[in-house]
């Protein structure tokens, strides 16, 4: 072999290393943007069960409803007993799977979680508390499903 195959040769590894450089990088970036796309997709899978799973339990805050309406109409204590038994067993169900009920009486009104439907006069409480609660929030995570319908409390009755 002479000088000057002996100057190709290398001219020709420099090239296929840079060739070989240049395939690893692709690869390598292949690999990145195959591995974001893998997490996308484990995000957005997670997104619409959560999505899925509030729907579902916003949906069923109306037999839960039903049922504490209800509960104080049934007069036979037997039938009774067995509606309180389902009601706690659905209220279970749905706080394992993350729904979470407000608690609003005689705490201080808060218009993010509260729907005040009217106001009262109240010895006990002071003005902007919750004196009533005509039916319960609830939230799922950090997601209010629905808010607390109360009666806000005026404060003390004046007398003049």
């Amino acid at each position: 072999m002479n000088r000057h195959e002996t100057a190709e040769r290398i001219e020709q590894i420099a090239l296929l290393e840079k060739e070989l450089a240049a395939e690893k990088n692709r690869h390598l970036r292949t690999l990145a943007d195959f591995d974001n796309y893998r997490k996308r997709v484990e995000r957005e899978a997670v997104s619409r069960a959560a999505q899925g799973k509030k729907e579902l339990l916003g949906d069923l805050l109306a037999v839960l409803d039903n049922l504490e309406r209800a509960l104080p109409q049934i007069g036979d204590e037997g039938y009774r007993l067995g509606v309180e038994l389902i009601h706690q067993q659905l209220t279970g169900v749905l706080t394992q799977h993350g729904l979470e009920k407000l608690d609003s009486l005689g705490r201080e009104f808060d218009p993010h979680e509260h729907e005040a439907v009217s106001y009262t006069e109240n010895y006990r409480l002071p003005r902007g508390y919750v004196a009533e609660e005509l039916s319960a929030g609830y939230r799922f995570g950090r997601d209010l499903l629905r808010p607390a319908r109360v009666t806000v409390s005026k404060g003390p009755v004046r007398t003049q």
